[in-house]
Parts: C-alpha cells; structure tokens; sequence
C-alpha cells in the first residue's frame, strides 16, 4: 500500500498500526457512523418536508459525498485521511484547522447529545428517574463517556466489534419499529401525517439542512484508519456504496415512523424516536408485553448510541494524532501506544474535553435535558459540518497536483463531474454550517428566539455560546499550528512526477 514518504518518527509510530479492517468490518463501521439515533427527532420535527429534504439531499449531498471520498480515499489512502488531504492541498494551517474541529466536534457530541439521549431513553424505557437529577445524569453521562474512551484505548482489532455490532443493533430497531408502525397503524391509525410535503420547502431547508448533513457526513471516517485496512484501494468504493444504500434506508424508516405515529407538538428533540417507538409499542402489544420489550430496546438504543460515539472517536482521534505528528499540533499528541496500536494521549484528551463539556452544561442548564441539548445540537451541527468545508475542495487541488498519482477509482464525467461533485457538497457544508451558527436567517425569525423541538434558547444566549465555543476551537488550531511548526512534515506524494505504470509503492514495514 502507498504512503507518504515521510520522517522516521511519524514512520515510528505507524510501524505501531496493524490491518485491522476488512470489507465486512468497512461496510458496518461506515454505516454505524453515519445513522446517529439521536437526532432522528430533531429531524422529524420538520414534519413531510424533512423526508423531501432527506431525499433530495440524499441525490444531490450523499451521492456526491460518496463520489469524492471514494476516489480520495483509494488515491490517497493514508491514515488519517482528510487531515492529510487538506495537508497536502493547502498546507499545515488549513490542515490544523480542520483537525482541531474535526477532533473537538466529537468530544463535544460524546458529551452532548449522545449523553443526554442516552440518559432519556433510559427514563422513557426503563422507568429510571435520571434525568430529574443534575448529580445523577453527570455520574451515568461520565460512565457512558468513559467506556466509549476505554473502547477507543484498546486496541482497532477487539473493538471493531462495536461499531460492527452497534450498526447491526441500529438497522434492528428501525426494521422493529417500522413493523410496530404497521401494526399499530393497522389498529389505532396514524395521528401524524405525510401530507403537505412540499409546503414551506425553503423554510424547512434552512430548519432541516444542518441535521441532514450530519447525519449524511461520516463515508471518510474509514480512511482515517487507512492504514489499518485490509485494502483500501480495493474496499473503499464498495463500502462507501453499501454503507450508503443502507444507510438511506436506515434513516427513510424511522423519520416516516415517527412522522406518522406522532403529531407534531408530540415529537421531542432529545427523544423522537424513542417517543415513537412507545406509541406504537404499547398500540401494537399492550402496556404488558410492552414492558418487556422496552428492557431489551432499553439496552440497545443505549448501546447505539455508545457504538455512534465509539466509531466517531475512532476516527476523529487518529486523525488528530496524525496531525500532530505531521505539524499540526503538539507531538506529543501523535504517540501511539505500541501494545494496543491506538493513539492513547488523544483518546484520553477526548475523555476529558467529552467530560468537561457534559459536567459545565448540565450545571448550566440545571440538569434540564432538553435546555441541555438545545445547547449542544447547534453547536456540534457548525462544527461538525464547518470541519468539512476544506476537505471537499482539496480534491480539485490534488487533481491538478498529482495528475500522476494512480488512482484506482475516479469520479466520472472527467472535470465536470469533479467540480459538480466538489460544488455540490461544498454548498451543503457551508449552508448547514451557517444556517446552524445563525438558524432561522432569510426569514421574520432571524433575531428571535432559537427553538429546537420546542425548546426556546434566548437568541443572544444562542449566538454567544456557538461563536463563542467556535471562536475557542479556532484559536487552539492556530495553537496547534503553532506548537507544531518545529516539526512539520513538507512532503509530497510518492508518484509525483511517475507515471502509473512505472510507479513503484512505497511501504511501512510492520512488525
């Protein structure tokens, strides 16, 4: 496999790395990144027109996306993988800025939402009274925090499982839920209604458009992990369709779902899918058989959520140890551990900032968990989507850059279709990131209050705590920059300057 020619310390530390993920681990990995369960809610409260927005979206975002990893991660398939390309396109400052926020976005997720829906699924199904106590909701958010850590410490080989299984369990709620829907829809009707889809559609683009690229973005999570891939070069394109296709499925069925079986004022942010599925389960069974499902679903909605933010810390943590080893941060941040061949500093970073961020809202917010995840969404949105925004045009550099470097798979329709592809997923990142740093803009509501899921946040509260938390995330990159310019790493890509049929690989040898 080709890797970039570079300084014996960082070759060091991924002598550490071992082929960990196969095509069958690829597909669900991907998939259990991209379906993110808490915030199915959020996007159903849309109404019809998310599921129009879900689907155009889909065409015009997702295909696209798919479209453009594939070929970066098979012609440049180093670990961490999107820091490396925007490294290599424009330098270590872009690369930095982009590490920092694509690292931080996660901790901040972790410690967000994850946690605070994990901790009302809990109330909701198994009867716990958590979230009525601030003390309380911090000790089960801090565990749910903490083994999510411990999974990333040990090593990719063990835990791949969770991811692997974590997609699996999620596929298995939503094809429950879509036969309880029928059910109970069978017997009771539905209260909500698909009707009207295609009212207010560029009102509900500016709502919807931020949760949607959430929760499309995650096809490149596999290459920050290309290293420890089977065969990148050959499994990348065939997992990035599969997950895909999957994964469109996975989010089409429960969004309908809770549409259907919910009336609008009933659909809750931080427990959407979760109200749904009691509607209909105690519709379809009845408050008895009900209960005992509820402990078995209990169980895996939370262990969802922990696979969501395990997979995202995987992946976003390589990516920043990278980073810092190439001069985009402290070095001492790139150490791998030589036993568990994980980057063991920046998952332990991760525990801290994830633990940090969930203790200061939830005394913040005095424990309330939908003032909590009001907060946390828009913020987590911006960052997550504001991280991509250099990593789509790196592709067009990269082209122009290497023209020789060989590459398996190649976005068709020759510069045309690589510049629609770059547009097309350039303007979805870049209005998610606005339209969820400022909601509600080009409309008679672009001062007032936020609302998420009916939940009212005070909008200079709002704006003071988004580009506030941004403007921190921005700093510590320019840090990072800073810290790591003593040793930043200036090569190039091996086949500059070969052609592909004289290309000779370049590789790390493994012990």
């Amino acid at each position: 496999m080709a890797v970039l020619e570079t300084e014996p310390n960082v070759l060091a530390e991924k002598r550490k790395l071992r082929k960990s993920l196969f095509r069958f681990d690829m597909i669900f990995f991907t998939v259990c990144a991209i379906l993110a369960i808490d915030t199915i809610g959020q996007a159903s409260s849309y109404g019809a027109q998310a599921i129009f927005w879900l689907v155009v979206s889909a065409a015009t975002f997702l295909i696209p996306y798919g479209l453009l990893t594939a070929e970066l991660g098979t012609t440049f398939p180093v670990e961490g993988g999107p820091y490396e390309w925007v490294r290599l396109a424009f330098g270590h400052m872009a690369g930095s800025i982009t590490a920092v926020l694509y690292w931080l976005s996660n901790p901040i997720w972790l410690g967000g939402t994850l946690a605070a829906t994990a901790i009302a699924g809990m109330d909701l199904l198994w009867g716990t009274k958590i979230g009525d106590n601030t003390g309380l909701s911090i000790l089960v958010g801090l565990a749910f925090i903490w083994v999510a850590v411990m999974m990333n410490i040990l090593s990719l080989r063990s835990m791949k499982w969770v991811p692997n299984l974590g997609a699996i369990v999620k596929l298995a709620l939503f094809a429950l839920f879509a036969v309880l829907v029928l059910i109970s829809g069978s017997q009771h009707g539905f209260k909500g209604s698909l009707g009207g889809m295609f009212d207010g559609l560029g009102a509900a683009f500016v709502g919807v458009i931020g949760v949607l690229v959430f929760q499309w973005v995650g096809f490149e999570l596999q290459s920050n992990a290309s290293e420890e891939i089977d065969n990148p070069q050959r499994d990348i394109p065939r997992a990035v369709t599969l997950a895909g296709i999957i994964s469109l499925l996975g989010y089409a069925v429960p969004i309908i779902g809770v549409i259907l079986v919910l009336s609008g004022k009933d659909i809750v942010n931080v427990s959407g899918f979760i109200s749904g599925y009691q509607t209909v389960v105690n519709n379809a069974l009845g408050s008895g058989s009900a209960n005992v499902l509820n402990g078995i679903v209990g169980a895996g909605f939370v262990f969802a959520l922990l696979s969501s933010g395990t997979v995202w810390l995987m992946g976003s943590d390589r990516l920043m140890a990278i980073g810092a080893l190439a001069g985009s941060g402290p070095r001492a941040m790139g150490y791998f551990s030589k036993r568990f061949g994980t980057p063991v500093p920046v998952n332990v970073m991760s525990g801290i900032l994830a633990s940090l961020f969930l203790i200061a809202n939830f005394l913040i917010t005095g424990g309330s968990l939908k003032s909590f995840f009001t907060i946390v969404l828009g913020l987590v949105i911006s960052t997550t989507t504001f991280s991509y925004v250099l990593v789509f045009p790196a592709i067009v550099v990269l082209r122009n850059r290497y023209p020789n470097a060989r590459r398996p798979y190649r976005i068709g329709g020759g510069v045309i279709g690589l510049w629609v592809s770059m547009l097309l997923c350039e303007f979805y990142v870049v209005a998610a990131t606005i339209f969820s740093l400022w909601p509600n803009m080009f409309s008679d509501k672009v001062t007032a209050a936020v609302s998420v899921g009916g939940v009212s946040v005070g909008r200079g509260t709002y704006e003071l705590t988004i580009f506030g938390a941004t403007a921190v995330m921005l700093v510590i990159a320019v840090i990072f920059y800073a810290i790591g310019r003593g040793h930043a790493v200036h090569d190039r890509w091996p086949d500059e300057g070969t052609t592909a049929d004289r290309r000779q690989p370049v590789s790390v040898a493994r012990s």
